[in-house]
């Protein structure tokens, strides 16, 4: 809960914060209950027990380990551990798919303007939904100047829309709000735009081109973010010299 003040202090919660809390507060109780199951306290909790509880249940109950950490730094357990829960590697698309795709965003006259304006920078610059919906007119980076300002200009105008000011380059259906990520990622993948990839492949691309230091304040990203995709990057681009050179062998 600390954390997620200090957090709600530099800027507005949004829903994956709050199920970030929930999740290991609900988890932090399904232990608490399950010992209690057992007629055992925190306090007489045991390594091998909390092991048999982590084994026997959903990798979310991983989530426990803040709340372990915390009771045995303020004298209410043991010391037990709780290994980080490990995380897949986000898969990305071949390049010809993603430039293909962007070629379409760019350029494109059939696919509607907001999709366009929104795939173009998912797919240029690896951005989250959750950015893409908070930018506003005063934004538009070069090279989609001329595709977001199109977007500001054809906004509809009727109805409260026109006459409440908004600069919102996704402006959502109530006044002065902007669109919804879950909204527009109905849009992207309606569209054929998979967007994890995307942004996966994206963010590999910036990272083969450019150092952690520049691509985190460029991208919004911390600087340890930005050094994992820079090592993802290197990973990949050796795996892909092996992949040729191995090809090139059995000719």
């Amino acid at each position: 809960m600390p954390r997620a003040r200090r957090r709600a202090t530099r800027s507005a919660s949004t829903r994956g914060r709050a199920r970030w809390a929930y999740t290991r507060i609900n988890t932090a109780v399904a232990l608490l209950e399950h010992l209690a199951s057992l007629d055992l306290t925190l306090p007489e909790a045991t390594q091998l027990e909390i092991e048999r509880w982590l084994a026997a249940g959903p990798s979310t109950r991983y989530e426990v380990r803040d709340f372990l950490v915390w009771t045995a730094r303020h004298g209410h357990s043991d010391d037990l551990l709780v290994p980080h829960r490990g995380k897949a590697e986000p898969e990305g698309i071949d390049e010809e798919t993603h430039w293909d795709l962007l070629q379409q965003c760019l350029h494109d006259e059939d696919l509607p303007l907001d999709v366009r304006a929104a795939g173009s920078l998912l797919l240029l610059f690896g951005q989250h939904l959750t950015h893409i919906i908070t930018l506003t007119t005063g934004h538009p980076p070069q090279p989609l100047a001329t595709l977001l300002t199109r977007l500001v200009d054809q906004q509809p105008r009727q109805g409260w829309s026109g006459n409440t000011p908004s600069t919102w380059l996704f402006p959502g259906t109530r006044p002065g709000t902007h669109r919804s990520a879950s909204s527009l990622a109905r849009a992207l993948t309606g569209h054929g735009i998979p967007i994890r990839a995307s942004r996966v492949t994206a963010l590999v691309q910036l990272a083969e081109e450019m150092p952690p230091a520049v691509l985190a304040p460029l991208l919004g990203l911390h600087v340890i973010t930005a050094l994992q995709w820079r090592r993802r990057a290197a990973t990949d681009w050796t795996a892909y010299l092996q992949a040729r050179q191995r090809g090139l062998g059995d000719r």
